[in-house]
């Protein structure tokens, strides 16, 4: 009788959803489009095993013992479903409003999507209300830009990760202000988004899936494939972590891959970044430290990985099939002074998809999306004190930096590493008068220099970007 009425209070009384999973080691269940046809082909996993839905759209699913969510990889050509405005594409596997062993998924159709472009936001991280004010200005850019620039595409959000700054409580306004825009954002989980009392990284991950559902995932938009990772892996004491991806996170990625045809456009999105620049710190917080396995799971596609994290733009390019793109923050340095800690001006990176071509651009809060650099005449950077300098936030190799003097091109600029001289001059004056003592400048390759000849020679700069877009901006050249 004690040993019965044990079972009992362990099966009932414990009342988690893994206890429900020892009762349903399987479960089904049905995708559809809305009150019509199932949908076949469709990847449903717990996590840890993919299948798909056969012809009638039904699939069959063992189970982990440890799974608490069921979700899909959401096809191209339909709607994003929203719950609290954010994508739900996921159901509870305690869910009560659900039969216990059976999970249906209705999806509506939406308009053609192979021309879709996706908004990439870097790193909110809001401490305050105030901050929270100031992303409610900044979406209001974001919505004034879609409904013209964007308006014949489809469009989705992807937020880098660290929502918020180990403030909990703000994360329910926060992500209102995104979902209020119209625009489904996916979330990707930081290091701030997460439980810091925890003991281990599983629990203190459980936060982000209460608010976002599952950590890792997948959908497809017209002919890109879309993959959402969790790297950043809590060490159970304090604020330590590490940037790194578990076992069981590329075995489910494997899987996924398999439904993806060989040559496709892959984006990864994750916080922290995979490679570094030579003069940024190679920490084990700062870089993921297992990057090299998930570039060979990727080695058959064309990959775009998508980072935040170091609140800095820049882009690399660490395998001959992968670009990887970090997102400066949208907090700037913290929401102090003007722009990021290397001189990018709070923003958003577009990215535009258009069957197999893709393309991307970024868009600086308050101004045209043809405002890509900052130029310096001579006398106003104190490193080159005898140059004219010039700033390009979102350079890459492929990008051309050239001036003219007097109307006569004068070749492309000479590259550089350095500090932004206005972001430099902003903090030394005003770093007293800021919320928090930790605000630095960092270094930056996007610098260029060139010596003028004349003391009052006209100078234009003009910057190519590498889809071909230029950019112009007389500077006024000041006598030495």
């Amino acid at each position: 009788m004690i040993r019965t009425m044990f079972v009992i209070l362990l099966i009932y009384g414990l009342g988690g959803p893994a206890y429900a999973q020892a009762l349903h080691q399987q479960i089904g269940g049905r995708v559809s489009v809305v009150g019509g046809a199932g949908l076949a082909g469709v990847a449903v996993t717990d996590g840890r095993t993919v299948v798909l839905t056969d012809t009638l759209g039904c699939y069959t699913l063992d189970l982990a013992h440890d799974a608490e969510l069921v979700y899909l990889t959401l096809p191209a050509g339909y709607q994003i479903p929203l719950g609290d405005g954010r994508p739900y594409f996921y159901r509870m596997l305690n869910d009560r409003q659900a039969p216990a062993t059976s999970y249906d998924f209705e999806l509506e159709k939406s308009a053609p999507d192979n021309k879709h472009a996706m908004i990439v936001i870097g790193d909110p991280q809001v401490y305050k209300l105030k901050d929270v004010d100031s992303c409610r200005a900044y979406a209001e850019d974001l919505l004034r830009y879609t409904k013209t620039e964007l308006r014949d595409y489809v469009l989705h959000g992807m937020l880098t990760g660290d929502m918020v700054g180990d403030q909990p409580q703000l994360l329910t306004a926060l992500t209102e202000v995104f979902s209020g825009t119209g625009i489904p954002f996916f979330y990707t989980k930081g290091n701030h988004d997460l439980r810091p009392d925890s003991r281990s990284n599983a629990q203190a991950t459980r936060y982000f899936e209460q608010n976002f559902g599952p950590n890792y995932y997948a959908f497809n938009r017209g002919n890109v494939h879309y993959v959402v990772l969790d790297n950043v892996f809590y060490l159970g004491r304090g604020h330590e972590y590490v940037g790194y991806l578990p076992e069981g996170q590329l075995r489910w990625l494997e899987q996924d891959l398999k439904t993806v045809p060989t040559g496709s456009t892959v984006v990864v999105s994750l916080h922290i970044p995979t490679t570094h620049k030579p003069f940024r710190k190679d920490s084990q917080q700062q870089v993921m430290r297992n990057a090299s396995h998930l570039y060979a799971l990727l080695e058959s596609y064309q990959v775009h990985i998508i980072s935040g994290h170091t609140h800095l733009q820049d882009h690399y390019h660490p395998a001959p099939h992968i670009w990887e793109h970090t997102q400066a923050s949208l907090s700037g340095i913290f929401w102090q002074g003007p722009d990021c800690a290397d001189g990018t001006p709070p923003g958003y990176s577009i990215y535009l998809a258009d069957g197999d071509d893709f393309s991307w651009r970024y868009k600086a809060i308050g101004k045209s999306d043809n405002h890509q650099f900052r130029a310096y005449a001579v006398g106003e950077n104190p490193e080159r004190v005898e140059d004219l300098t010039v700033l390009v936030w979102n350079h890459d190799p492929h990008w051309k930096v050239g001036w003219y003097e007097d109307g006569i091109y004068k070749g492309l600029m000479m590259n550089y590493v350095g500090l932004d001289p206005r972001t430099t001059r902003e903090v030394s004056t005003h770093k007293a008068t800021y919320d928090y003592d930790w605000i630095w400048t960092a270094e930056t390759d996007h610098l260029f220099y060139a010596r003028p000849v004349k003391a009052d020679s006209e100078i234009t700069v003009e910057v190519e970007d590498r889809f071909g877009n230029k950019f112009k901006q007389d500077v006024q050249h000041k006598k030495r």
